[in-house]
């Protein structure tokens, strides 16, 4: 085995995609909310979908491109189909580059009428283009009554836009316009958290409302928000927005408190959300991680710049160094950058251990640095060995790169072994 030296670049080596599945798009989200049906005295549940532009197959369509989708949904309950709905669409491209676009998407709704209870919701994304039919996305949907106590509160749908609106849409509800954020994903992108809900009051009543908002982090208030507003009939719409952008990637909840000065209304109800991993998120409120994950690219000279700049030119400097590694400047992506920071986020979903980020690790050093292997040898049970993987990199010029990581205190943690003396913390 040669000595590998490391130098701050990055090959860009494709490497085996199977290697990075975890860390494709998703191609189809799901996501419910319930209202109250005066009418009906059930409830009017709002099933979302959200399909991606780029899990699908597009073929040619004239001068554009077309991609086909059915998704089929069914509400079960005790194993058992209640009732279901099957629905056809389309995208259109105008070029194959947009076709294979991770922005493009589409949401659409179906709405059911049904009794409060336990159930399952299921959908199935199939590509007629393909034949192929994706895993089924499966979520529990607990529906509680919101017609036999006053007051009462609806679901809190989670939106990514809330306009009031006297266009015709199946989105709208008391004049507004809600699109669902049907992933529940926030952060540096969407940076406003919107919820709508439904009050469900007496019909004498007539006061105000007094709301909080508690957005926690394992249990723990990380921000709070409040809004005093007038009830306006039997069933008042809301819709609320709180600005998230300054929260770091994770999983939280919202906890929503409605209370009536002077009066004895106190309702309650609490979900989830995301901040999703974004460069600028992580730039704006975390500087000193995100210069840290600069190390298997960045000289010792941009870094220090980097970190020296006061934090004015934080931003300006930090687009400045990545538009002088762009391979193609004249196009708006960023083919190195964002090949980097893909394989940070997979170093990290797979190579990290014991509260350790995986890009820290020996693998992530070599995976970020070098990209996906063609080949990995596996060794968990060798006799007389300790767990060993091989890691081999093949070049069309014959050139090979042979890594090999062993598990050398059994905590499954794996380090990259040197011929001369096995201490990796040599490269770093």
């Amino acid at each position: 085995m040669a000595i590998i030296s490391l130098a701050p670049s990055l090959v860009l080596s494709q490497g085996n995609p199977a290697l990075v599945d975890k860390l494709a798009a998703r191609p189809f989200d799901l996501d419910y909310a319930a209202f109250r049906d005066s009418a009906t005295g059930n409830l009017s549940v709002e099933i979302f979908y959200k399909v991606f532009s780029s899990g699908l197959s597009y073929q040619k369509w004239g001068d554009k491109f077309k991609a086909d989708y059915t998704v089929d949904i069914t509400v079960n309950k005790k194993g058992k189909q209640i009732t279901g709905s099957s629905n056809d669409g389309s995208l259109i491209a105008d070029d194959y580059k947009m076709s294979k676009s991770k922005d493009d998407f589409v949401i659409n709704k179906i709405v059911f009428s049904l009794a409060p209870d336990n159930y399952q919701l299921v959908a199935r994304l199939s590509d007629p283009n393909s034949g192929e039919a994706l895993e089924p996305v499966k979520i529990d949907m607990p529906l509680k009554s919101l017609g036999d106590e006053i007051p009462g509160l609806s679901t809190l749908e989670f939106a990514r836009e809330a306009s009031y609106s006297q266009s015709d849409s199946e989105f709208i509800k008391g004049g507004m316009r809600i699109i669902p954020s049907v992933s529940r994903v926030y952060g540096d992108e969407e940076p406003n958290l919107i919820l709508y809900y439904e009050i469900y009051n007496r019909p004498e009543f007539a006061g105000d409302y007094f709301a909080t908002y508690q957005i926690l982090n394992n249990d723990k208030t990380v921000s709070w928000d409040s809004s005093l507003f007038v009830c306006s009939g039997p069933a008042t719409p809301r819709i609320e927005t709180i600005r998230v952008d300054d929260l770091l990637p994770g999983e939280y909840d919202v906890v929503a408190n409605i209370s009536s000065p002077g009066g004895k209304l106190h309702l309650k109800t609490r979900d989830q959300f995301k901040i999703g991993w974004s460069v600028m998120g992580l730039v704006k409120n975390d500087f000193k991680t995100a210069l840290e994950q600069l190390r298997y690219i960045a000289t010792p000279d941009q870094m220090k710049k980097l970190a020296d700049a006061p934090v004015e030119d934080r931003i300006r400097l930090w687009d400045e160094y990545w538009k002088s590694k762009d391979p193609t400047p004249s196009t708006p992506e960023n083919e190195l950058k964002d090949e980097y920071y893909k394989r940070l986020r997979y170093s990290d979903i797979n190579f990290g251990n014991f509260g350790r980020n995986g890009w820290k690790t020996d693998m992530g050093m070599i995976y970020v640095t070098y990209g996906p292997p063609d080949e990995i040898e596996r060794h968990p049970f060798d006799l007389d060995s300790k767990p060993y993987q091989i890691w081999n990199y093949y070049h069309s010029n014959g050139l090979q790169r042979i890594f090999r990581f062993v598990d050398v205190y059994g905590y499954g943690e794996y380090e990259l072994m040197y011929p001369y003396d096995g201490d990796p913390r040599k490269i770093r």
